[in-house]
């Protein structure tokens, strides 16, 4: 492709309609919280169909049209209990998707073939929850040149140790005797291999094993029966990440951090044992987001995140034809998020920070650009808010990033502010873009700060790793304060108006907030937050047994009653004066609902009781409120805690 050429836009109706709301009148909650009307679109390898989720019975659901004209929509699946919330196109007539109970994390795989005259959903992999732990399948690999059959991971046999299987898709789970019989085993885990490495053929090549905190990665030749262990590390020093094979099906792409601490994407080579060339990182973020060409057989760029999403290109093709399409579209994140298997068409998302983005149908061959829908199309972007990156020194001298989002229509200066933690914590980190939640605040006059605390991912070890050992509640909690106190000499907040909201982690720094630093917060919202750090170590899930050691590293030792203690909130509900909120999924299987049912009896013993707009238990969601009903009742009471507080 020569020079950067110029794209035709092709504007033209949809047949499946979607409203705009352009009044100036404040948004509603459902604005930002109901269903994307399109999700995950997605072309078939043949490129004859789009298939896109989109809400039938109130729930996510596959929706599939005919790419040609966007004509004869059909809904393939119409769950009114559960959202899907993933899916692929296995062939050009079957589509695989998987589906969650409630929220408990146990995943069932199920398939559909588009094209039959009555459309049926198939169970081919069941999943289950019981006293023995959770049995959960997913998806390894596709095998684009076996329409017939794909490779998943089971924990059937072996609750810790899931097993590669390959998967017939003219195959059916046995709900009677719980199994698939024409499922055959590929690869037998040994008790201890944490993730499976397949080459472009779908041939097992190598494992990962993680044994306390001693990794080994395995390797074995083309053809070979027998793995060899290549090399041995300690999970959390100087090791390499395997990510996928070049395609010789010789040469690995790996994430290393050897001699640097930031991790780069590199070149290995298993016959030698050798990390090899350099192809991409960065002094200050990680980087190992691969992007390849399966048609093209390469190489084709490296995705990652610093103070906004980069993409580094390193074919000029490609190079080209991204900043012709960026062209188009000032200011915005632009990515390819499908392809057909002949890469000639093309889904193209198109979004930012106060834009939850439209797609479009990008033609290779043609050079057009077709615009296709819009995920919350209901949206007034004129009222959103935009989020800016910061940066400050924390008091012990670590450099500090972050996001503040401002009320569009205030002078930024003064402001409520809701502080809120990322989950997590450790390898996780916020990130430019579209945000429902700081949005949603913004909207109702409050500036959010998201603050990616030490421990944080995503900006290389010795960061994460000053999170490590005893760091909960003390240091990582520091960051937040030191975030208000970076915002208050900016003169961005009135210190007098601070609430913290956060979920998961996020909802313990939450109540370590409330506790240990009392003085800063006049309200807070823990949203599936641990509460009591010991409690966190005994309920692990069965399937997380091989990283307790890593975790207890990470966190600190449950053996040691008086770290446990001081870290827990729990044990320090007598230091809380400002009102709470708490937010619970009953099937949580990370963060169990005794963490905030033994909060709320303590809370009760002080003569402290919570409101039913203050304490929400809902029986049917997880780690995360997944359904549209509860989310908005969620949010709803939210905005009354706040408007009440603040």
């Amino acid at each position: 492709m020569s020079a950067i050429f110029k794209l035709i836009v092709i504007s033209y109706l949809c047949i499946i309609s979607f409203e705009i709301n352009a009044q100036k009148a404040q948004p509603k909650i459902e604005d930002f919280f109901k269903n994307p009307k399109f999700s995950n679109l997605q072309l078939s390898p043949n490129g004859k169909y789009l298939a896109v989720l989109s809400p039938i019975n109130e729930r996510k659901n596959i929706v599939i049209l005919e790419t040609d004209g966007l004509k004869n929509a059909k809904a393939v699946t119409k769950f009114d209990d559960q959202d899907i919330n993933d899916f692929s196109w296995a062939n050009d007539d079957e589509i695989v998707f998987k589906l969650d109970s409630d929220g408990n994390e146990a995943f069932s795989l199920y398939k559909i073939n588009v094209n039959a005259k009555k459309a049926r959903v198939i169970e081919l992999v069941g999943s289950k929850v019981g006293a023995s732990g959770i049995r959960s399948a997913s998806i390894v690999h596709m095998l684009p040149n076996d329409p017939e059959h794909i490779v998943i991971q089971y924990n059937g046999r072996n609750i810790r140790a899931p097993d590669l299987y390959k998967l017939p898709l003219n195959s059916k789970w046995d709900r009677k005797r719980e199994r698939n019989f024409k499922m055959k085993i590929l690869a037998k885990n040994p008790g201890d291999f944490q993730g499976w490495l397949l080459d472009h053929d779908g041939e097992v090549r190598g494992a990962v094993a993680i044994n306390g905190l001693k990794g080994k990665f395995y390797y074995k030749n083309k053809g070979e029966k027998e793995f060899r262990i290549l090399r041995d590390y300690n999970v959390e020093e100087e090791n390499i990440t395997p990510l996928a094979f070049d395609f010789d099906n010789k040469t690995l792409f790996v994430a290393s951090n050897i001699n640097r601490d930031t991790s780069a994407i590199y070149y290995f080579h298993p016959d030698k044992n050798e990390l090899g060339e350099l192809i991409f990182g960065m002094p200050e973020v990680d980087v190992s987001n691969l992007m390849l060409s399966t048609k093209r057989k390469k190489l084709i760029g490296v995705r990652y995140l610093d103070e906004y999403p980069e993409v580094a290109y390193f074919d000029k093709e490609t190079a080209e034809m991204m900043a012709s399409l960026k062209s188009a579209f000032k200011d915005k994140v632009v990515n390819v998020v499908s392809s057909s298997k002949n890469e000639a068409l093309n889904v193209v998302y198109v979004g930012s920070d106060t834009d939850p983005g439209h797609y479009y149908l990008f033609n290779k061959s043609k050079n057009t650009l077709k615009s296709l829908v819009s995920p919350m199309g209901w949206i007034d972007k004129s009222q959103l808010s935009p989020m800016k990156p910061i940066k400050f020194n924390s008091r012990d001298g670590l450099t500090i990033r972050g996001y503040l989002t401002i009320p569009k229509d205030s002078n930024g200066k003064n402001l409520p502010l809701i502080v809120n933690p990322h989950g997590g914590p450790y390898g996780i980190r916020d990130a430019w873009g579209f945000n429902s939640e700081t949005q949603f605040f913004a909207s109702r006059g409050y500036a959010t700060v998201q603050v990616n605390f030490r421990g944080s991912g995503g900006y290389g070890r010795k960061f994460q790793q000053a999170g490590y050992g005893g760091k909960w509640g003390a240091e990582m909690q520091n960051d937040l304060t030191d975030a208000i106190e970076y915002l208050v000499g900016e003169g961005v907040i009135d210190p007098k108006r601070v609430c913290i909201y956060g979920s998961s982690y996020g909802g313990y720094a939450t109540m370590a907030g409330l506790t240990f630093t009392p003085e800063l917060y006049k309200c807070g919202i823990n949203y599936v937050g641990i509460t009591d750090v010991e409690l966190l170590f005994d309920s692990l899930p069965k399937h997380w047994e091989p990283q307790r050691e890593l975790l207890e590293k990470q966190i600190g030792n449950p053996d040691d009653k008086a770290l446990m203690k001081k870290m827990s909130p729990l044990h320090h509900v007598d230091k809380i004066v400002a009102p709470l909120m708490i937010v619970q999924g009953a099937k949580d299987p990370r963060v169990v609902k005794k963490h905030a049912l033994d909060l709320r009896d303590s809370l009760e013993e002080r003569g402290i009781i919570l409101s039913d707009d203050e304490w929400i238990m809902k029986d049917n969601e997880g780690h995360g409120f997944q359904k549209e009903e509860n989310k908005i009742e969620l949010y709803t009471k939210i905005e009354k805690f706040l408007a009440k507080h603040l």
